[in-house]
């Protein structure tokens, strides 16, 4: 069982099987610099496989246009976020094409699917400490930036403070 420790919360008990712990695998550190990813890749459940980021906060949207700082940072926050789930979902299934010398590090639970058709894709973005009713905004953010994946790949994108991540298994006490 493993436990990743990210942004103040501590992701697990995963099992290293369902588990691709990319921010920190070889597959990315061969790759180089300039590639963004999220912490890990979870097969959460039988048909669930999880790309899942954390952040401590999250700029308000409601912010935004105070100042050309504000609009900047909030720019920043959801560029590097979506190219995240880009680069990941992209380094993830070039590892399943065999695009990588060795991919050991890779769960497998994860490298063993043969079809995505009845598998569910989930982008969750974990912000510690945020309210539940202030979720919808970066979850919107997110969907429509993630837009054109979501069409293509029936991708679902959740935006979860720690609490619910905890409801979900996510994240240990």
């Amino acid at each position: 069982m493993k436990y990743i420790t990210e942004s103040e919360m501590r992701f697990g008990a995963f099992d290293e099987k369902d588990l691709f712990h990319m921010e920190e695998s070889r597959i990315y550190r061969n790759i180089g610099s300039g590639i963004k990813t999220v912490e890990f890749v979870l097969k959460y459940n039988e048909n669930s496989i999880v790309f899942l980021e954390a952040k401590e906060s999250c700029p308000n949207a409601e912010n935004r246009f105070e100042s050309a700082e504000k609009e900047e940072k909030f720019e920043e926050y959801y560029s590097s976020i979506t190219e995240k789930f880009i680069s990941s979902f992209q380094i993830y299934l070039a590892a399943l094409l065999e695009k990588f010398s060795d991919d050991s590090e890779i769960g497998f639970e994860l490298r063993n699917i043969r079809s995505f058709k009845n598998i569910h894709l989930r982008c969750i973005l974990v912000i510690k400490n945020a309210q539940e009713d202030w979720l919808v905004g970066p979850m919107a953010e997110l969907r429509n930036r993630l837009f054109t994946y979501r069409k293509i790949w029936g991708i679902d994108v959740v935006v979860l403070n720690d609490e619910l991540a905890r409801e979900y298994h996510l994240i240990t006490e």
